[in-house]
């Protein structure tokens, strides 16, 4: 068995891939090494946290992986990673920039042009985030994410609610059980004018999410 061992690394990943967040951070930090000088383990430890509903803890560790990481592909996952808490801890022109250094990066994919048009939209500037949320669309034009945010943006801005409608279809179709995507659709249905309609998708939305203000 000896040389057969699995390393902490991977027995770590397997309770993350397990949703056993709790055993993967302790298993992360049994091996009391320095993360500021192993960015892989960083990046693992800060999931865990992120996983865990602990955005600040995680967010230090993501940071120390931008500082001290070479590789390319976890650089992108830790930023876009720190966008989204950046973003779930209200801390929205800190996302942007983040995202920002994706796109110059040139890691251009259709998440990181959504996330960036959420951004843009939040603080107010709906013009820039129509244009993000085409970049995105114009990289996959089936993102489902991409397709429901332009959808939702041309419906609340008044600017096309048909293709509004036509575009947030589009997201349930793909994605049935999606609560905010029937709540996008209930908006463009009811800026359009089609009510009755609009309602039925609208509460369907606060069935499956009876918390949820919006």
């Amino acid at each position: 068995e000896g040389c057969m061992s699995v390393d902490f690394r991977d027995e770590g990943l397997l309770l993350y891939r397990e949703e056993r967040y709790s055993s993967a951070l302790e298993t992360f930090l049994s091996k009391k090494s320095d993360t500021a000088d192993d960015p892989e383990l960083s990046y693992y430890i800060g999931l865990c946290h992120a996983r865990l509903g602990e955005p600040e803890e995680a967010m230090v560790l993501l940071r120390q992986v931008l500082a001290n990481d070479h590789n390319l592909i976890r650089l992108y996952q830790a930023r876009m990673l720190l966008s989204w808490l950046l973003v779930e801890t209200g801390q929205i022109e800190a996302a942007e920039q983040q995202l920002r250094g994706v796109l110059q990066e040139g890691f251009e994919s259709p998440q990181t042009w959504s996330a960036l048009g959420y951004c843009q939209w939040r603080r107010g500037r709906t013009d820039q985030a129509l244009e993000s949320y085409r970049e995105a669309l114009n990289l996959d034009k089936e993102n489902s994410n991409a397709v429901n945010g332009l959808g939702y943006l041309l419906a609340d801005s008044g600017e096309d609610t048909d293709r509004a409608v036509l575009l947030c279809r589009k997201a349930v179709e793909s994605s049935p059980d999606n609560a905010a995507y029937k709540d996008s659709l209930g908006w463009a249905l009811f800026r359009a004018g089609k009510t009755t309609e609009a309602i039925r998708y609208l509460t369907d939305a606060l069935i499956h999410r009876p918390g949820d203000k919006t």
